[in-house]
Protein backbone atom coordinates (compact mmCIF):
# COMPACT_ATOMS: atom_id res chain seq x y z
CA UNK A 1 0.00 0.00 0.00
CA UNK A 2 2.83 2.52 0.84
CA UNK A 3 4.84 1.79 -2.38
CA UNK A 4 1.26 2.88 -4.64
CA UNK A 5 1.04 6.20 -2.78
CA UNK A 6 2.56 9.05 -3.36
CA UNK A 7 3.78 11.08 -0.80
CA UNK A 8 2.03 14.76 0.09
CA UNK A 9 2.76 17.38 2.88
CA UNK A 10 0.49 20.22 3.55
CA UNK A 11 2.62 23.19 5.22
CA UNK A 12 0.61 25.94 7.39
CA UNK A 13 1.92 29.13 8.43
CA UNK A 14 1.05 29.75 11.84
CA UNK A 15 0.66 33.41 12.16
CA UNK A 16 -1.05 36.36 13.66
CA UNK A 17 -4.25 37.59 11.50
CA UNK A 18 -2.31 40.22 10.08
CA UNK A 19 0.74 42.24 10.02
CA UNK A 20 -0.45 45.76 11.33
CA UNK A 21 -0.37 44.36 15.01
CA UNK A 22 -0.49 46.86 17.87
CA UNK A 23 2.04 46.33 20.48
CA UNK A 24 -0.32 47.72 23.16
CA UNK A 25 -3.51 45.37 22.01
CA UNK A 26 -1.89 42.42 20.63
CA UNK A 27 -4.70 40.45 17.92
CA UNK A 28 -5.80 37.16 19.56
CA UNK A 29 -4.41 34.46 17.07
CA UNK A 30 -8.45 33.80 16.26
CA UNK A 31 -7.35 32.40 12.60
CA UNK A 32 -4.84 29.28 14.31
CA UNK A 33 -7.26 28.27 16.46
CA UNK A 34 -9.70 28.15 13.98
CA UNK A 35 -8.09 26.46 11.60
CA UNK A 36 -6.92 24.11 14.47
CA UNK A 37 -10.46 22.89 14.96
CA UNK A 38 -10.74 22.45 10.80
CA UNK A 39 -8.24 20.86 10.82
CA UNK A 40 -9.41 18.29 13.20
CA UNK A 41 -12.51 17.51 11.17
CA UNK A 42 -10.28 17.48 7.95
CA UNK A 43 -8.00 14.90 9.09
CA UNK A 44 -11.26 12.63 10.88
CA UNK A 45 -12.53 13.24 7.27
CA UNK A 46 -9.52 11.92 5.43
CA UNK A 47 -8.62 8.99 7.65
CA UNK A 48 -12.29 7.58 7.52
CA UNK A 49 -12.15 7.77 3.60
CA UNK A 50 -8.23 6.60 2.89
CA UNK A 51 -7.94 3.93 5.98
CA UNK A 52 -4.90 6.15 6.76
CA UNK A 53 -4.47 9.39 9.18
CA UNK A 54 -2.62 12.19 7.46
CA UNK A 55 -0.24 14.09 9.47
CA UNK A 56 0.31 17.91 8.68
CA UNK A 57 3.21 20.30 9.39
CA UNK A 58 2.83 23.80 11.54
CA UNK A 59 5.32 26.22 10.29
CA UNK A 60 5.14 28.76 13.68
CA UNK A 61 6.50 32.49 13.43
CA UNK A 62 9.10 33.01 15.80
CA UNK A 63 10.60 36.18 14.37
CA UNK A 64 11.09 39.39 16.09
CA UNK A 65 7.92 40.92 15.47
CA UNK A 66 6.18 38.18 17.12
CA UNK A 67 8.80 38.68 20.05
CA UNK A 68 8.49 42.71 20.11
CA UNK A 69 4.41 42.43 20.08
CA UNK A 70 3.79 39.63 22.30
CA UNK A 71 6.59 39.72 24.36
CA UNK A 72 8.20 36.50 23.35
CA UNK A 73 8.69 34.59 20.41
CA UNK A 74 7.86 31.25 20.87
CA UNK A 75 4.48 32.70 22.01
CA UNK A 76 2.14 30.66 19.44
CA UNK A 77 4.24 27.46 21.44
CA UNK A 78 3.27 28.19 24.58
CA UNK A 79 0.47 30.96 24.92
CA UNK A 80 -1.89 27.75 23.50
CA UNK A 81 -1.03 24.62 25.14
CA UNK A 82 -4.03 22.89 24.27
CA UNK A 83 -4.01 23.51 20.65
CA UNK A 84 0.06 22.18 20.51
CA UNK A 85 -0.70 18.80 22.93
CA UNK A 86 -3.84 18.20 20.60
CA UNK A 87 -1.35 18.21 17.13
CA UNK A 88 1.30 16.81 18.62
CA UNK A 89 -0.95 13.99 19.96
CA UNK A 90 -2.80 13.35 16.03
CA UNK A 91 1.12 12.64 15.08
CA UNK A 92 1.70 16.55 13.27
CA UNK A 93 5.17 18.18 13.06
CA UNK A 94 6.48 21.39 13.77
CA UNK A 95 8.59 23.70 11.55
CA UNK A 96 9.63 27.39 11.94
CA UNK A 97 8.07 30.49 9.85
CA UNK A 98 9.91 33.70 9.66
CA UNK A 99 8.63 37.06 8.34
CA UNK A 100 11.37 40.11 7.55
CA UNK A 101 9.39 42.51 9.24
CA UNK A 102 10.30 45.47 10.64
CA UNK A 103 8.81 48.61 12.49
CA UNK A 104 9.12 52.17 10.11
CA UNK A 105 8.49 54.61 12.01
CA UNK A 106 9.26 57.44 8.68
CA UNK A 107 5.43 55.57 7.65
CA UNK A 108 4.31 54.29 11.21
CA UNK A 109 3.91 50.89 9.61
CA UNK A 110 5.39 47.18 9.72
CA UNK A 111 7.09 46.54 6.74
CA UNK A 112 8.47 43.73 5.17
CA UNK A 113 11.96 44.48 4.42
CA UNK A 114 13.79 42.77 1.78
CA UNK A 115 16.03 45.50 0.34
CA UNK A 116 18.29 45.38 3.43
CA UNK A 117 20.26 42.11 2.63
CA UNK A 118 21.46 41.53 6.50
CA UNK A 119 17.78 42.48 8.13
CA UNK A 120 16.18 38.96 6.58
CA UNK A 121 19.72 37.29 7.85
CA UNK A 122 18.92 38.70 10.91
CA UNK A 123 15.63 37.88 11.01
CA UNK A 124 15.69 34.10 10.04
CA UNK A 125 18.46 33.24 12.38
CA UNK A 126 16.44 34.67 15.07
CA UNK A 127 13.57 33.11 14.53
CA UNK A 128 15.50 29.79 14.14
CA UNK A 129 17.04 30.10 17.55
CA UNK A 130 14.26 30.62 19.57
CA UNK A 131 12.31 27.57 18.14
CA UNK A 132 15.29 25.57 19.02
CA UNK A 133 14.92 27.44 22.17
CA UNK A 134 11.51 25.73 22.40
CA UNK A 135 12.52 22.79 20.83
CA UNK A 136 15.70 22.12 22.58
CA UNK A 137 17.08 20.89 19.72
CA UNK A 138 17.73 22.57 16.53
CA UNK A 139 14.88 23.14 13.93
CA UNK A 140 14.58 20.65 10.60
CA UNK A 141 11.90 22.31 8.87
CA UNK A 142 11.73 25.52 7.93
CA UNK A 143 9.64 27.89 5.53
CA UNK A 144 10.45 31.50 4.85
CA UNK A 145 7.63 34.02 5.01
CA UNK A 146 5.82 35.76 2.01
CA UNK A 147 7.93 32.48 -0.32
CA UNK A 148 10.89 35.25 -0.14
CA UNK A 149 14.36 33.53 -0.23
CA UNK A 150 17.96 34.74 -0.71
CA UNK A 151 21.08 32.55 -0.89
CA UNK A 152 21.63 34.49 2.71
CA UNK A 153 18.81 33.06 4.15
CA UNK A 154 19.55 29.93 2.95
CA UNK A 155 22.40 29.88 4.41
CA UNK A 156 21.55 31.09 7.87
CA UNK A 157 18.76 28.29 7.85
CA UNK A 158 21.63 25.41 6.56
CA UNK A 159 23.79 26.81 9.56
CA UNK A 160 20.94 26.44 12.07
CA UNK A 161 20.79 23.39 11.17
CA UNK A 162 17.49 23.04 8.89
CA UNK A 163 17.23 19.78 6.81
CA UNK A 164 14.79 20.93 4.51
CA UNK A 165 12.78 23.72 2.92
CA UNK A 166 9.67 24.02 2.01
CA UNK A 167 9.67 27.68 0.71
CA UNK A 168 10.07 27.67 -2.67
CA UNK A 169 7.79 28.73 -5.63
CA UNK A 170 9.77 27.96 -8.43
CA UNK A 171 8.02 30.65 -10.77
CA UNK A 172 8.44 34.60 -11.09
CA UNK A 173 6.45 34.89 -7.93
CA UNK A 174 3.65 37.40 -6.97
CA UNK A 175 5.76 39.67 -5.02
CA UNK A 176 7.91 40.81 -8.21
CA UNK A 177 6.42 43.64 -8.64
CA UNK A 178 3.80 43.97 -6.11
CA UNK A 179 4.03 47.07 -3.76
CA UNK A 180 2.65 44.87 -0.49
CA UNK A 181 1.97 42.22 1.16
CA UNK A 182 -1.20 40.89 1.85
CA UNK A 183 -3.06 39.14 4.68
CA UNK A 184 -6.71 38.36 4.79
CA UNK A 185 -7.38 41.69 7.02
CA UNK A 186 -4.58 43.69 6.03
CA UNK A 187 -1.01 44.98 3.77
CA UNK A 188 2.75 45.18 5.07
CA UNK A 189 4.53 47.26 2.16
CA UNK A 190 7.29 45.24 0.55
CA UNK A 191 10.74 47.28 0.77
CA UNK A 192 13.20 46.27 -1.78
CA UNK A 193 12.93 43.67 -4.34
CA UNK A 194 11.53 40.16 -4.42
CA UNK A 195 13.76 37.42 -5.83
CA UNK A 196 12.61 36.18 -8.82
CA UNK A 197 12.50 31.84 -9.14
CA UNK A 198 11.71 31.46 -12.29
CA UNK A 199 13.74 28.90 -13.52
CA UNK A 200 14.25 26.90 -10.54
CA UNK A 201 14.14 23.12 -10.43
CA UNK A 202 10.35 22.10 -9.63
CA UNK A 203 11.26 18.84 -8.31
CA UNK A 204 13.47 18.10 -5.04
CA UNK A 205 17.67 19.33 -5.00
CA UNK A 206 19.94 20.54 -3.34
CA UNK A 207 20.96 24.35 -4.23
CA UNK A 208 24.11 25.36 -5.09
CA UNK A 209 26.34 27.43 -2.95
CA UNK A 210 26.38 30.45 -5.21
CA UNK A 211 22.46 30.50 -6.24
CA UNK A 212 20.24 28.34 -4.44
CA UNK A 213 17.80 28.36 -7.51
CA UNK A 214 20.57 26.01 -9.26
CA UNK A 215 20.91 22.42 -8.88
CA UNK A 216 24.14 22.24 -7.03
CA UNK A 217 24.17 18.42 -7.30
CA UNK A 218 26.49 16.38 -4.76
CA UNK A 219 28.53 19.92 -4.74
CA UNK A 220 25.78 21.49 -2.74
CA UNK A 221 24.31 22.41 0.16
CA UNK A 222 23.34 19.77 2.94
CA UNK A 223 19.76 21.28 3.24
CA UNK A 224 17.33 19.86 0.59
CA UNK A 225 14.93 22.22 -1.45
CA UNK A 226 11.18 20.87 -1.89
CA UNK A 227 9.58 23.49 -3.69
CA UNK A 228 6.03 24.16 -3.75
CA UNK A 229 3.73 21.64 -6.43
CA UNK A 230 3.31 23.48 -9.40
CA UNK A 231 1.47 23.02 -13.32
CA UNK A 232 2.78 23.59 -16.58
CA UNK A 233 0.02 26.12 -18.29
CA UNK A 234 1.50 25.64 -21.70
CA UNK A 235 -0.22 22.84 -24.30
CA UNK A 236 1.10 19.67 -24.20
CA UNK A 237 2.68 19.37 -27.65
CA UNK A 238 4.85 15.55 -28.84
CA UNK A 239 8.56 15.36 -28.45
CA UNK A 240 9.37 16.18 -32.30
CA UNK A 241 7.36 19.71 -31.98
CA UNK A 242 9.46 20.11 -28.97
CA UNK A 243 12.69 19.02 -30.74
CA UNK A 244 12.28 21.43 -33.46
CA UNK A 245 11.40 24.55 -31.76
CA UNK A 246 14.86 24.00 -29.77
CA UNK A 247 16.64 23.56 -32.70
CA UNK A 248 15.01 26.65 -34.36
CA UNK A 249 13.61 29.30 -31.91
CA UNK A 250 15.20 27.62 -28.57
CA UNK A 251 13.46 26.21 -25.74
CA UNK A 252 9.94 27.27 -25.71
CA UNK A 253 9.09 29.40 -22.30
CA UNK A 254 7.89 27.82 -19.53
CA UNK A 255 4.41 28.85 -17.66
CA UNK A 256 4.05 27.36 -14.79
CA UNK A 257 2.23 28.47 -11.82
CA UNK A 258 2.07 27.11 -8.23
CA UNK A 259 -0.73 24.62 -6.90
CA UNK A 260 -1.85 27.45 -4.61
CA UNK A 261 -5.28 25.97 -2.33
CA UNK A 262 -6.15 29.26 -2.11
CA UNK A 263 -6.65 30.68 -5.33
CA UNK A 264 -9.69 31.33 -7.24
CA UNK A 265 -10.49 28.14 -8.34
CA UNK A 266 -13.44 28.11 -10.10
CA UNK A 267 -14.73 24.64 -8.78
CA UNK A 268 -13.24 22.60 -5.39
CA UNK A 269 -13.16 19.67 -7.48
CA UNK A 270 -11.27 21.08 -10.44
CA UNK A 271 -8.63 22.06 -8.24
CA UNK A 272 -7.86 18.27 -7.23
CA UNK A 273 -7.99 17.48 -11.19
CA UNK A 274 -5.36 19.98 -11.57
CA UNK A 275 -3.57 18.33 -8.90
CA UNK A 276 -3.81 14.97 -9.86
CA UNK A 277 -2.63 15.84 -13.90
CA UNK A 278 0.51 16.91 -12.18
CA UNK A 279 1.09 14.46 -9.98
CA UNK A 280 0.94 12.03 -13.61
CA UNK A 281 3.60 13.86 -15.33
CA UNK A 282 6.00 13.33 -12.44
CA UNK A 283 8.45 10.68 -12.50
CA UNK A 284 9.01 10.99 -8.89
CA UNK A 285 5.53 11.92 -7.40
CA UNK A 286 4.76 14.41 -4.68
CA UNK A 287 2.74 17.10 -3.38
CA UNK A 288 3.75 19.87 -1.55
CA UNK A 289 1.07 22.63 -0.32
CA UNK A 290 0.92 25.89 1.98
CA UNK A 291 -1.55 27.69 3.87
CA UNK A 292 -1.40 30.01 6.20
CA UNK A 293 -3.54 30.62 9.48
CA UNK A 294 -5.62 33.57 8.01
CA UNK A 295 -8.69 35.35 10.31
CA UNK A 296 -11.68 33.40 9.76
CA UNK A 297 -14.20 33.99 7.00
CA UNK A 298 -12.00 36.17 5.64
CA UNK A 299 -12.44 35.36 1.50
CA UNK A 300 -8.75 33.85 1.55
CA UNK A 301 -9.47 31.73 4.60
CA UNK A 302 -12.77 30.42 2.99
CA UNK A 303 -11.32 29.48 -0.24
CA UNK A 304 -8.93 27.53 1.66
CA UNK A 305 -11.36 25.82 3.34
CA UNK A 306 -13.47 25.30 0.29
CA UNK A 307 -10.54 23.52 -1.26
CA UNK A 308 -9.35 21.18 1.39
CA UNK A 309 -13.15 20.27 2.22
CA UNK A 310 -13.27 18.65 -1.33
CA UNK A 311 -10.41 16.40 -0.70
CA UNK A 312 -11.80 13.79 1.00
CA UNK A 313 -14.08 12.08 -1.13
CA UNK A 314 -11.74 13.03 -4.72
CA UNK A 315 -10.19 9.42 -6.50
CA UNK A 316 -6.79 11.13 -5.62
CA UNK A 317 -7.15 11.30 -1.92
CA UNK A 318 -6.72 7.52 -1.44
CA UNK A 319 -3.41 7.88 -3.19
CA UNK A 320 -2.02 10.63 -1.18
CA UNK A 321 -0.15 10.25 2.04
CA UNK A 322 0.26 12.69 4.33
CA UNK A 323 3.75 12.77 6.40
CA UNK A 324 6.60 14.53 7.32
CA UNK A 325 8.65 15.36 4.98
CA UNK A 326 11.65 14.27 6.95
CA UNK A 327 10.31 11.01 6.87
CA UNK A 328 9.92 10.81 3.26
CA UNK A 329 13.17 11.93 2.18
CA UNK A 330 15.28 10.75 5.31
CA UNK A 331 17.73 9.06 2.77
CA UNK A 332 18.49 11.80 1.22
CA UNK A 333 19.87 13.55 4.37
Amino acid sequence: MESSTIPAFLSIDVEPDGFQLDRHDPPPWAGYLDLVDFITRLRADLAGWTGRTPRFGWYVRTDPQIAEVYGRPDHALVGFPACAARLQAAGDYWGVHSHPIRWAPESGQWVHEFGDGEWPVQATRFALDAFGGWAGAPPRLFRAGSGFLTDRIVEAAEQAGVAIDLTLEPITGWGVGAPAVQSGVDTSPIVGSYTDCAGAPREPYRPARHDFRVDGGRKGRRLLMVPLSTRSLARPRPWWWRAARRVLRGPAPSWVEVLYPFGSWPHAHEYWDAVEQHLRSMRHPYLSLAIRTDAPNTDVSMRVRRILEALPGHPLATRLRFENPLTTFRDAL
